[in-house]
């Protein structure tokens, strides 16, 4: 009975709830409910995971960013450094993509930059050369690079014309003329810059520097045959050997040549009585020679180089003055060493503070060939 009881009431709440109106509408609104809650939970969790990729990609650009910065600005400073050790990167051409009038206006541009380098240039040298003096430098004599004393010096000097005239060392033998023909060459050379040397030509008198004043701008003539004896350095003397063919040598002396250069000599003890208008009478620059062994010396002219022949300022036609010393009684077969220096005191020393002589070596011997017996 209870069991009925209980079905009854379970199938009248069915059917009356199927009854009421609505009541599909409801059950839909409540799936419906269900599954918009589900698409809402879905629609969150997705919005919320987009703002997660989102800040995960944001994150790793910031990330990426950074780590290109650093490298860029680590390029940068390398291509600065580079820049600083090496210079400004070469050109690529780039440049030039303009089209021929890129190229024409950078070759206009070099040759207006060239030309007005080589315009400065040319006015630098120009106006530089101007203020030299064509005959003679500026700046000479005592403190200057060519100092005050002139140096003394000597013919025929082996190491101008030999070429192993590492030594100041003149060999000979008497007998063979091949053996001293080097010497007789070299003063041939000397004698071609006198006047009157090679062609025998006859020099005016007034030319002559006993007649007449030297001055910068003209040069007189030096007399090298009067007072020379032996010694007279002329064509018919070179032939006959110039001494060397009797063991009696001539050896020429001089002073190299200074411009402006005067000599300051002292005071003669023994004045020489000059004819009158004769400019180069009086006592001169005289050599002295010694030698390690008993080498006698004779010098022409006997008062020395005359005064009148300075001072030398590279006038034209200029003739350097020398003074001949003749050496006799020469040991045979032994070298014998010769020094020869003014006497004067005033030119015993040179600017750098050596003594100024004049230092060769001389070896003469007397074999006289074997004749061989055809």
């Amino acid at each position: 009975m209870v069991g009925s009881n209980s079905s009854r009431d379970d199938s009248q709440q069915r059917k009356s709830f199927l009854d009421k109106q609505n009541s599909s509408k409801t059950a839909k609104s409540r799936v419906g409910s269900s599954e918009k809650s589900k698409s809402s939970k879905t629609e969150k969790s997705t919005q919320q995971s987009e703002k997660k990729t989102e800040r995960s990609t944001a994150n790793t650009t910031i990330k990426s960013e950074a780590p290109s910065k650093k490298l860029i600005t680590q390029q940068s400073t390398a291509s600065i450094q580079s820049v600083g050790r090496r210079g400004p990167k070469m050109s690529d051409g780039t440049e030039f993509d303009a089209g021929p009038y890129g190229y024409i206006f950078s070759f206009i541009f070099l040759f207006v930059l060239w030309g007005l380098a080589t315009m400065l240039a040319i006015a630098l040298v120009w106006f530089n050369f101007s203020r030299l003096d064509r005959q003679y430098p500026i700046y000479f004599g005592d403190g200057s690079f060519l100092g005050g004393a002139p140096k003394v010096s000597f013919d025929p000097n082996p190491r101008q014309f030999l070429e192993d005239g590492t030594k100041n060392a003149m060999s000979w033998n008497i007998y063979e003329f091949s053996t001293y023909v080097n010497y007789l060459i070299r003063y041939k050379q000397v004698l071609k810059k006198y006047s009157g040397g090679i062609g025998k030509q006859k020099v005016k008198k007034e030319e002559m520097c006993k007649n007449q004043t030297m001055t910068r701008e003209n040069a007189c003539k030096f007399d090298r045959l009067t007072d020379f004896g032996e010694c007279t350095l002329s064509l018919d003397n070179l032939e006959r050997g110039f001494g060397y063919s009797k063991g009696q040598p001539c050896i020429m002396l001089k002073l190299n040549k200074i411009v402006g250069w005067v000599p300051n000599l002292s005071p003669s003890k023994n004045k020489t009585k000059c004819p009158s208008g004769d400019l180069c009478c009086g006592q001169g620059i005289k050599f002295k020679c010694t030698s390690n062994a008993d080498v006698k010396f004779e010098y022409f002219p006997k008062t020395g180089i005359p005064t009148c022949y300075f001072p030398y300022a590279n006038q034209g036609g200029y003739e350097q003055p020398y003074q001949m010393v003749k050496l006799t009684n020469i040991t045979v077969n032994r070298e014998t060493t010769i020094e020869c220096a003014p006497e004067d005191s005033s030119l015993n020393t040179l600017a750098s503070g050596k003594t100024n002589e004049a230092r060769f070596h001389i070896l003469m011997t007397k074999n006289r060939p074997v004749e061989t017996v055809g």
